[in-house]
Parts: structure tokens; sequence; C-alpha cells
């Protein structure tokens, strides 16, 4: 069964659940019913690690501690 992954509107978050709830548990499995149990990462945060990341590769190293093992 292939799996997929929503992000739903928190306006139609409990429609969509309901319409969900119709369908035999063979045809879907809802794997994260609630939205605190999955990991999601925001755009804008997505963004911001991004950002870090760039300015460490470009050499912009003031703000990190590096830990050699």
């Amino acid at each position: 069964m292939p799996t997929i992954t929503l992000q739903v509107n928190d306006n139609v978050y409990e429609k969509f659940q309901w319409l969900l709830s119709h369908f035999h548990k063979d045809e879907i499995d809802i794997m994260h019913p609630s939205k605190e149990e999955f990991d999601y990462i925001s755009d804008e945060k997505m963004q911001e690690l991004k950002n870090i990341s760039n300015n460490y590769k470009s050499g912009k190293k003031d703000e990190f501690v590096e830990y050699k093992l």
C-alpha cells in the first residue's frame, strides 16, 4: 500500500479525519493520528536551517563551536 504525507489546515483537520474514518482499516491506515506525533518542519524553519548550513559552508563559522573527536 502506498504511503503519502499530507499537511492539513487546522480549519479542516476534523472534517478530514471524519472523511478518513469512513474507510475500512484495510483501505486506509492512519499511521500518525495526531499532529503532535508527526515530526514536521515548517518551510520557514527549513529555510533557517539551510541558511545556517550555507553560512557554515561559506566560511562564516564565528557562531559555531567545532568539536573534534
